[in-house]
């Protein structure tokens, strides 16, 4: 479903005094602006638009942090990748954004952010797309989308420029680095189900995941028999050690509040010890990946 929004008024505040500027009222959706063909019809206009962020912290090996990609509803056609190195949302915002619409080598983007704002945060993310190898490495419609692939083979680990091949049968598919790679990297012939971005570079589809919590090694039958249960840490909240309640090997992952990873190891010891002295004062997102479970829970790092 689409949303349209108007807001009054928006109250930024600066070091020395106050800057009153007037909401945007939206001018198209996500949709309208992709325009359901390989060109948006709009580029070079100015537009206002508004969704939820599903994935942030999209860095380039020379530029850093350079955008974010929002969606407006589930399915096709309602994903986009903004070019903004100067907000920083995090995953759940809900956001309004004005730009200009850009063909940047053929990838649709708004970039020249002139206004952002953040309407709410904490929300549910659209449901990713599940579809296919063939169809995401082919298709325009999924494009700045969030998808899902369920039992792609790793065909080729390493394609260089941290780029690897994946086919579940239908056709190959490259996975890019843009926001995680794996920190053992990927196994060749491993079966993996993987959830991210769709984006357009270098004349070539690619999945872009966020995440540890996003790659699951292993066949499984379909999403919904990942079995997710509570991860116990103790103590919570800690300065320096904190003990992980499970018995079985596998990938522990912290991020942060504005989803970067700040921490990942693999842990093989029955409730291991892990050392968070190194990290920042705030609360984190922890997630312990072992074979069809997957442990969560919150951490408070004193």
């Amino acid at each position: 479903m689409k949303h349209f929004y108007l807001t009054a008024m928006a109250i930024v505040g600066f070091f020395c005094g106050t800057n009153i500027a007037m909401g945007q009222a939206i001018t198209h959706s996500i949709s309208e602006i992709q325009g359901e063909l390989f060109s948006s019809p709009l580029v070079g206009q100015s537009v206002t638009t508004t969704g939820i962020v599903y994935a942030n912290n999209v860095t380039s090996a020379t530029s850093g942090v350079i955008g974010y990609f929002i969606q407006d509803g589930e399915g096709p056609w309602n994903g986009i990748f903004v070019f903004d190195n100067t907000q920083a949302p995090n995953i759940g915002d809900e956001v309004i954004v004005e730009g200009e619409v850009a063909e940047y080598y053929d990838a649709t983007e708004l970039i020249n952010i002139s206004f952002f704002q953040t309407v709410s945060s904490d929300n549910d993310l659209p449901e990713p797309s599940l579809a296919t190898t063939g169809e995401l490495s082919s298709s325009e419609e999924y494009e700045g989308c969030f998808v899902r692939v369920i039992n792609a083979t790793c065909v080729v680990p390493d394609a260089d420029y941290g780029e690897a091949l994946f086919n579940d049968g239908s056709g190959e598919l490259k996975v890019n680095d843009y926001m995680y790679l794996p920190e053992t990297g990927w196994v060749l012939d491993e079966t993996y189900s993987i959830t991210g971005a769709i984006h357009y570079t270098f004349e070539e589809y690619k999945l872009e995941p966020r995440f540890a919590e996003d790659i699951i090694a292993g066949v499984v039958n379909n999403m919904d028999e990942l079995e997710v249960q509570p991860l116990a840490i103790f103590p919570n909240p800690s300065q320096d050690i904190i003990r992980i309640g499970t018995e079985a090997p596998g990938l522990l992952t912290l991020w942060d509040l504005s989803g970067r990873v700040v921490l990942q190891q693999n842990v093989q010891s029955i409730y291991p010890t892990i050392d968070v002295s190194m990290l920042n004062t705030g609360v984190y997102q922890v997630v312990m990946q072992a074979k069809n479970t997957r442990y969560q829970a919150t951490f408070q790092k004193l």
